[in-house]
């Protein structure tokens, strides 16, 4: 189980610009576990913009666009206790930051059959739940990236979390740089650049790691953030966000390493 609420990223490929890498280190809910994440290049994703419904002699929404590029996909595990609204909220909210709009939104039965969406839409039987206990929320920015929201809660009384993001092929030309990278283990260097930077500016964090003896790639990873962190202090490393890559980032990445990227005002 991930021991910080970090946001584990399968590949830096999809980060290509910074627009992408906020959604995707989006706060989660408290106490939210990560079940599982997966990521692929040039990916043809359905996006849906309707309900679902029978269709010949499967389910589909009625509506949906087909988007070739980037894609994401990230599901969470909350515990029985939380409230649905509350849990939607959370979510809703900050998915709606930085200039997203709103093209499909639905709640309980005004969204189709929950068993098809978790089974037939997104192939995951994880989401099945009571028709009236589901979300879906589809946005989208003028960059052309793509988020898809999908909660419900499971008769055993977990609530699931799914968001997809997908980053069109048309959008990759608006690529942010690294604007620094160091050894993850570097504090005085990495303090410096943090204290340096101009007054209310923030940057993203991603750090690489690998297995050791004792963790693995993500628990190592967790265990750099965490050194990090506390020889940051309390006010530069409220400037930071930090992204645990583990073992899964791109080359020029290395491993045990820290890569910077500003975050846009």
């Amino acid at each position: 189980m991930v021991k910080r609420r970090v946001l584990l990223l399968c590949s830096l490929c999809l980060l290509s610009s910074l627009s992408f890498a906020s959604v995707l280190s989006i706060e989660p809910y408290r106490d939210a576990q990560l079940v599982k994440s997966r990521s692929q290049a040039d990916q043809g994703v359905d996006v849906p913009l309707s309900k679902i419904q029978r269709a010949g002699r499967g389910w589909e929404p009625e509506s949906v666009v087909r988007i070739q590029g980037d894609y994401i996909s990230t599901l969470y595990k909350i515990d029985r206790n939380a409230l649905l609204p509350d849990v939607y909220s959370h979510y809703e909210t900050r998915i709606l930051n930085n200039g997203y709009r709103v093209l499909f939104q639905c709640d309980s039965r005004s969204c189709g059959s929950s068993n098809a969406w978790a089974n037939n839409f997104f192939g995951d039987y994880l989401l099945y739940g009571a028709d009236q206990n589901q979300y879906l929320l589809v946005v989208k920015n003028d960059q052309d990236v793509y988020r898809i929201l999908y909660i419900n809660r499971r008769g055993a009384g977990d609530v699931m979390v799914r968001m997809d993001e997908v980053k069109s092929a048309e959008a990759r030309g608006s690529e942010a740089n690294i604007t620094a990278q160091m050894d993850a283990q570097d504090t005085p260097r990495i303090r410096r650049f943090i204290n340096d930077l101009s007054p209310g500016q923030k940057v993203i964090g991603f750090v690489t790691s690998r297995q050791t003896n004792a963790l693995n790639a993500i628990e190592a990873g967790d265990q750099l953030i965490s050194t990090i962190s506390a020889g940051l202090g309390d006010q530069l490393k409220d400037r930071v966000r930090f992204i645990n890559l583990a073992d899964l980032g791109r080359e020029s990445l290395g491993v045990g390493r820290i890569s910077f990227v500003y975050v846009r005002p």
